[in-house]
């Protein structure tokens, strides 16, 4: 057996203990493409790097002894590789080259397999973005091909570029068969819409309207203008109140991003009713652990006991 074969099967037998702890420590559905990247990891590491890119966050857990690993000094697990601005929706798998950049499998609902990959440039402006392919392999391979298109004239920078191309090949079945084992995401197909910031959520209809044209104006509101941010604050909570939770949800990330401390305690309300109004309770006790815990200075939480 190949070092990749035995990777691949090592991974693939690991993947329902590590979805299991994750189901448990999050409330989320873990994919099986991130059984493959780990494989990819195992195996090719090396080639990984000289991309910038590394296993990082939930991955950690299919770690030889990844299972045994705890947050340290009693932190919540579900901290660990969470940046200061990242969403509740928002769970790390892959970390990047600069800029704190990092990647995160992005949950609409908890009770659904993730929709898409985003990206966030934790140490830059710390949006969120969707990323295009569906999987962590494809993201890798996108980001290769961009590496040639930028620096393959040169044949020493080229070359650089060709283990992590092969070992993608490799992989490629297997990846495939990861999403074809889970299925499409249910709302793969969605037009996606966003704050200011961030990717917003796919909400179920009769949620109300989240005013995302408004977003960039509210923003500066919450930034410059008080009286206008306790207005637009009184109308989301006005909404949620109503039974429509999509104004307190995007009023709420909006908060979350912008992270002053005037409105810490009326984002969190906004958005943790927003979504347990939306019964989208996982993501709720994320955002609160986030919040009690963001001036962590890292975010390397798991460690050995």
């Amino acid at each position: 057996m190949t070092t990749r074969e035995s990777a691949l099967a090592t991974m693939t037998e690991r993947f329902p203990l590590v979805a299991e702890r994750v189901q448990r420590v999050y409330g989320l559905r873990l994919p099986r493409h991130v059984a493959v990247f780990a494989a990819l990891w195992a195996s090719d590491q090396a080639a990984v790097l000289e991309m910038e890119h590394s296993a990082w966050g939930v991955t950690d857990y299919f770690r030889d002894g990844g299972l045994d690993l705890v947050g340290r000094d009693g932190l919540d697990e579900r901290l660990h590789v969470r940046f200061r601005c990242d969403p509740a929706e928002f769970v790390t798998v892959m970390g990047g080259g600069s800029d704190g950049l990092h990647y995160g499998l992005w949950y609409d609902d908890p009770a659904e397999l993730p929709t898409l990959i985003a990206h966030n440039y934790a140490r830059d402006s710390a949006e969120t973005w969707a990323s295009r392919p569906p999987t962590l392999l494809g993201v890798l391979r996108e980001q290769a091909g961009r590496f040639l298109a930028d620096y393959g004239d040169e044949p020493e920078d080229a070359e650089r570029a060709v283990p992590l191309i092969e070992a993608l090949d490799w992989y490629a079945d297997a990846d495939a068969e990861a999403l074809r084992q889970d299925g499409r995401p249910r709302w793969a197909s969605k037009t996606r819409r966003r704050t200011a910031v961030s990717l917003f959520p796919i909400l179920p209809p009769r949620s109300g309207k989240p005013h995302l044209p408004s977003s960039g104006m509210r923003l500066e509101a919450f930034q410059k203008d008080p009286a206008k941010a306790a207005e637009w604050i009184a109308d989301a909570g006005s909404e949620l109140a109503a039974g429509r939770p999509a104004l307190a949800l995007s009023v709420g990330s909006e908060l979350h991003w912008v992270d002053r401390d005037e409105y810490r305690e009326a984002g969190l309300a906004l958005l943790t009713g927003a979504y347990r109004a939306l019964g989208r309770d996982a993501l709720a006790g994320i955002a609160e652990v986030h919040a009690a815990h963001r001036d962590l200075r890292s975010v390397r939480v798991l460690t050995t006991p």
